[in-house]
């Protein structure tokens, strides 16, 4: 028997055995160290005696005697969902976040006719504070995480914009305002982009410059608002009226520049132009009104008659001076007005 005593003082578990009333028939060691209580006088006394028990705890002790008793079974009492059932402090030497020691605690029935269970009791402090910690960490992982989100919504956003306006400031610098069309700084570009790869390759390209007739007197007459309405007419019928590699640019007031990609034939362009002076004498609805516009065009042919920009489009406003000179609304390439 004293062996057993030996060994049950010696291990790292509280144990007490207590009847229904809560009167103290055996503590052993550790319960009676962790207690801060004389093991031999504490026989006989109540378990409140010893400690203050809550109304929530003192009735959850009473409730798992019962079950372990009516079961003839052990009833737990875990520290995940309580914490603690007596208020022990835990070791002078131990530094710990909780003031009192974290329990698991089993009920076993001991002497059912007496109505005796014995309380074992396992200190679960260690494991709650690395709970406590690793919950800590989750939630200062999971507001890390919030923040690192918001962080990116807001670099996106902000990256949005910045794309935005790199678009806006690209368009105004690349685009005409009033049509949306190429305007000098884009034709420029394309033009040198297709100089520089049809040199090698052999093939050719038009340049088709294009001059509203008489729009000075439509400006005059009806207004600069309604010469808007035309030029912006004007712009749609020519996109409509060209493929999408070609480019359709406003080089100025009522003066349009078009490159059109790989001329198979220099009579090829005589279709092209034929095709464009038939879709821009189409009536335009203004204001209830149909107005009727022309347009004169002179057309260079890359490599034929220029093989820069400067010469390109000089060479094309020679053959658009010839045609406006035989009585607008025609076409003359180049080679036509020598």
């Amino acid at each position: 028997m004293i062996n057993c005593e030996k060994i049950i003082d010696s291990i790292n578990v509280g144990i007490v055995t207590i009847d229904a009333d809560l009167k103290i028939y055996y503590v052993n060691k550790w319960f009676a160290v962790h207690s801060d209580i004389d093991a031999q006088q504490t026989l006989g006394k109540n378990l409140l005696d010893l400690f203050e028990l809550s109304p929530e705890r003192l009735k959850s002790l009473k409730r798992h005697i019962k079950a372990a008793l009516t079961l003839g079974g052990p009833s737990f009492f875990t520290a995940d969902a309580n914490h603690y059932l007596f208020p022990m402090k835990n070791s002078n030497t131990t530094k710990s976040i909780f003031e009192f020691m974290q329990q698991d605690i089993t009920i076993m029935p001991y002497n059912s006719e007496q109505k005796q269970v014995t309380v074992l009791i396992y200190d679960q402090t260690s494991l709650m504070e690395e709970k406590a910690k690793c919950n800590k960490e989750s939630e200062e992982l999971a507001n890390a995480n919030r923040v690192a989100n918001a962080t990116i919504r807001k670099l996106e956003t902000a990256k949005n914009k910045l794309l935005k306006q790199k678009e806006i400031i690209y368009k105004q610098a690349h685009y005409d305002h009033l049509t949306s069309l190429a305007n000098r700084t884009l034709l420029t570009q394309r033009m040198q982009l297709l100089i520089e790869n049809n040199q090698n390759s052999g093939k050719k390209f038009g340049v088709l410059f294009l001059d509203l007739d008489n729009f000075k007197e439509i400006n005059d007459t009806l207004g600069h608002d309604v010469g808007d309405m035309i030029l912006i007419h004007v712009a749609k019928t020519l996109l409509l009226a060209t493929r999408k590699s070609d480019t359709v640019a406003r080089f100025g007031g009522d003066e349009f520049i078009i490159l059109v990609d790989d001329i198979g034939e220099e009579n090829n362009l005589n279709h092209i132009a034929s095709k464009l002076i038939q879709a821009i004498t189409q009536p335009i609805r203004i204001r209830n009104f149909d107005l009727h516009v022309t347009t004169s065009i002179g057309i260079s042919l890359f490599p034929n008659h220029g093989i820069d920009f400067n010469q390109l489009i000089k060479n094309a406003d020679l053959a658009l001076y010839v045609a406006k000179a035989e009585g607008r609304n025609t076409y003359k390439i180049h080679h036509q007005s020598k």
